[in-house]
């Protein structure tokens, strides 16, 4: 409890120290009537009574007009040929209109006031005693605007000063001005006299926005003596009459403040000596001791702007500028500030002494310091120069911005320094600042490309600009995108073609053998005859072959995609295996109602290939062919040498129509016949297209419609 009474004790005594040297030369030995606050409202006063009652302004007045305002008004709205066809432009479209619609007298009336402007113009460049006038004219009526305004003012003044009483004299006409009577024990007077009359102290001059015409009305320079008052009971009922009370208030509180700072001094010395041992016992302070650097500092810091600026000098401001209806209010409002006040100094201390108690040891603050958020903070600073120009590039930006903040005060303090800040501004300021800018949006716009990535929009491209480390992060920001696409639209395709691949390889497999099945029951049957059994057993022969060549198909195209099959590559000329190939097949394409025409080079044409293998591959596209070209059309099979490749290439009208994705044809169990009602097994394309891979050749695939194109290249030697 000790601790916490030295705490508001030496908070009192600071907050009483304080007043006492930031109020005490206002309100200290001065009546209400030798304040500033006082003295700047009786000059207020006095500067409105003559204006106001005692000499109002007068618009009758002769107004100079110079050459510079006659030429200003001739070409206010342009040159004479400008404002001419201006005229012209307004008047002539609304005439011709008349005269067309036979309105003669609307023609005319409106040809005369065209004239007439026109005539005006000319007036006006012709003679500047006519454009003299005009002026002085528009300078008369804003003279009237004015005064009218300033004489507006009078029904505001009265209420305001409502508690001033006057009786006084113009010293030159003798005329008599009186408000109120005046009494013998007045609050405030002042006596005037033809020595020294009442003058209004204001040089300023009243101003008017007349139809774009500035006007300024000097101020009175009459003289008045007499007297004049504030009345006690006025004063007190009205407004101002708080401020006098207010003033008395501050000034018991800074007598109060000063007694409490003097009291509290002497118990600082006698009963309340300062312990430094008895804070650190605090409860309190071993859990403050725990926290870590960055809330100590932050704690203090907070403390002391609450205590200072907000508190200390925020009560002081509210105790002479905030006006409150009653004297209660005033009392415990200040009250309440002084205690709120009185709180967060004592916490203020109280951390102070915390602090510099535990850190008393240099090495206690260093430990502190490195293990706090800030130190880490200051570690992550020396990733900023990973990518050099960046770090440099943002310090520059620093430094220009601190000496273009200096060069911005500096222009306050001496303005010929002007003549430097504007060239730096334009040619070094505003160069890096839109520079900079320009990389902070691009460095946006790359994070919103990012954003974009991350939510699985991978169509638009980003833009890569210039060569700068963050064109170089779009770059890799697209083709990290680009991958992304492509394995993701990899993945769904094998995804569906595994899919489709087991559902083929089930359905293809299934078929003969669920036949197999069909007929070995049916061949259980005791009175089943010769004749059928035979027949049974040819369907049994044929659907056993058929799963055969499909297994065998499966597993040689499996040995093939893993890269275990093994080439005898020997010198093979391909215009004779393509020979040889199409007529193995010739009752195949006899009887398949296909028109077969086959080119090939007179001269053989060699490739460096296993025979057997490459065989495999005609043998496939000829059955192709044979099993899905459309009857009765023409296939085009032709051997070519071109740029040193030997090309085969075979064409055909499809008899199923196989979309735009020909790249599937090449798939395992992929049919053109959608439908599977022909006898292939998917493979057929798929193992040549192994086997051409493992030659190092191509094989392209090209649909235009119905017409089916296969090419296949390898290297002649």
């Amino acid at each position: 409890m000790k601790n916490w009474l030295w705490l508001a004790t030496l908070s009192i005594v600071l907050i009483g120290i304080f007043s006492l040297m930031e109020l005490g030369p206002k309100y200290f030995g001065k009546s209400y009537l030798e304040t500033y606050d006082f003295k700047e409202e009786y000059r207020d006063f006095i500067n409105r009574l003559v204006v106001l009652e005692l000499d109002p302004p007068t618009a009758e007045t002769e107004f100079p007009v110079t050459m510079e305002e006659i030429e200003e008004y001739r070409t206010r709205y342009g040159t004479l040929a400008e404002q001419l066809q201006s005229i012209q432009d307004q008047y002539n479209p609304d005439i011709d209109a008349a005269r067309e619609a036979g309105n003669d007298s609307l023609a005319e009336i409106l040809t005369e006031e065209r004239d007439g402007k026109i005539g005006m113009i000319r007036d006006n460049f012709a003679d500047d005693d006519t454009v003299r006038g005009k002026i002085l004219e528009e300078k008369q009526m804003a003279a009237k605007v004015a005064v009218k305004g300033i004489l507006n003012e009078e029904g505001d003044f009265n209420s305001q000063y409502s508690y001033y009483v006057y009786h006084l004299t113009n010293t030159e006409t003798g005329e008599n001005f009186r408000k109120g009577d005046l009494v013998s024990n007045p609050f405030f007077e002042k006596k005037y006299s033809n020595a020294v009359p009442l003058q209004s102290t204001n040089d300023e001059l009243y101003y008017s926005n007349y139809n774009n015409t500035e006007m300024r009305i000097p101020g009175s320079d009459s003289g008045f003596k007499g007297i004049v008052q504030i009345d006690r009971s006025l004063l007190a009922s009205s407004d101002r009459g708080i401020s006098l009370i207010r003033h008395h208030y501050i000034q018991n509180m800074l007598y109060i403040l000063g007694a409490l700072a003097i009291a509290g001094i002497v118990l600082l010395f006698t009963k309340l000596r300062f312990e430094r041992n008895a804070f650190l016992k605090m409860p309190l302070y071993k859990r403050w001791a725990g926290w870590s650097l960055e809330i100590k500092l932050s704690l203090l810091i907070i403390s002391l702007l609450i205590a200072i600026p907000y508190g200390l000098i925020n009560t002081l401001w509210e105790m002479e500028q905030v006006y409150y209806d009653n004297p209660s209010n005033f009392i415990w409002q200040n009250l309440k500030n002084i205690a709120l006040t009185t709180v967060f100094l004592g916490l203020l201390i109280l951390q102070s002494i915390w602090f510099f108690s535990y850190y008393k040891s240099s090495e206690k603050l260093v430990e502190d310091y490195r293990n706090s958020y800030l130190e880490r903070m200051l570690q992550m600073v020396r990733y900023a120069f990973l990518k050099k120009s960046m770090g440099v590039q943002m310090l520059l930006l620093l430094i220009v911005v601190f000496f273009w903040g200096v060069g911005t005060l500096l222009v306050f303090i001496m303005p010929e320094a002007i003549l430097i800040w504007i060239p730096a501004t334009l040619f070094i300021g505003l160069p890096v600042l839109l520079s900079m800018l320009k990389r902070f949006g691009y460095m946006n716009v790359l994070m919103d490309s990012t954003q974009a990535i991350a939510d699985g929009s991978l169509n638009e491209q980003i833009p890569v600009r210039g060569r700068s480390p963050l064109a170089q992060h779009a770059v890799q920001l697209n083709r990290l995108k680009e991958g992304v696409r492509l394995s993701m639209s990899e993945q769904a395709k094998s995804e569906r073609l595994k899919t489709e691949l087991i559902t083929n390889v089930s359905h293809d497999l299934r078929t003969p053998l669920t036949s197999i099945i069909t007929y070995t029951d049916l061949m259980k049957t005791p009175e089943l005859s010769t004749e059928d059994r035979l027949a049974y057993a040819e369907i049994l022969d044929r659907k056993s072959q058929r799963l055969k060549t499909l297994i065998e198909d499966l597993f040689e195209v499996s040995k093939m995609a893993s890269g275990n099959m093994e080439l005898n590559r020997q010198r093979v000329d391909f215009t004779q295996l393509m020979t040889q190939a199409f007529a193995e097949h010739a009752e195949d394409i006899a009887a398949s109602g296909l028109d077969f025409r086959i080119s090939s080079p007179e001269q053989p044409v060699y490739i460096l290939a296993d025979g057997q293998k490459w065989w495999r591959v005609l043998d496939n596209l000829i059955l192709n062919a044979i099993k899905y070209a459309l009857p009765g059309t023409r296939v085009f099979a032709t051997l070519k040498e071109t740029d040193g490749q030997a090309e085969f290439v075979m064409k055909n009208v499809t008899r199923f129509e196989l979309g735009e994705n020909t790249d599937e044809l090449f798939e395992r169990f992929k049919r053109g016949d959608v439908a599977r009602q022909t006898e292939g097994s998917g493979l057929g394309l798929a193992i040549a297209q192994s086997i051409v891979d493992l030659h190092g050749g191509t094989m392209k695939i090209e649909v235009d419609g119905d017409l089916f194109k296969v090419t296949v290249s390898l290297p002649r030697i």
